[in-house]
């Protein structure tokens, strides 16, 4: 049974074997790309505070002009066709899915001893 020293020694590789994986590599990089780039960060607040505003509006169950849907719509493809936007939407997706597959893999055992035993 290993000890919590080794369980800690086990999860400080994975994290370091994860952080040199070529897809983590990768969104960190459009990440810091993102945080460069103005165009992109005006775009994303102006997109959070539109979408703010018509969640607001539908929690209040007031109505929500078609005005304010189209602008929602517009920024949307706004963010679709922006370059450093689009790169980390796929390199998002690639970490999320790598981290998925992880997550997987340790969930695996402890789901297992989640089993009943069956006496056959």
């Amino acid at each position: 049974m290993p000890d919590i020293q080794d369980l800690l020694t086990r999860a400080r590789a994975l994290g370091e074997a994860l952080a040199a994986h070529p897809a983590v590599k990768t969104y960190r990089e459009a990440q810091r790309g993102v945080r460069a780039d103005s165009a992109a960060q005006k775009l994303l607040v102006e997109y959070q505070r539109q979408l703010n505003h018509v969640r607001e509006l539908e929690e209040q169950l007031k109505p929500v002009e078609v005005a304010d849907k189209q602008k929602l719509k517009a920024l949307e493809g706004q963010i679709a066709g922006h370059e450093s936007l689009k790169t980390l939407m796929r390199a998002q997706a690639d970490y999320v899915a790598l981290m998925a597959q992880v997550n997987r893999e340790i969930d695996t055992p402890l789901a297992d001893l989640a089993q009943p035993e069956s006496n056959a």
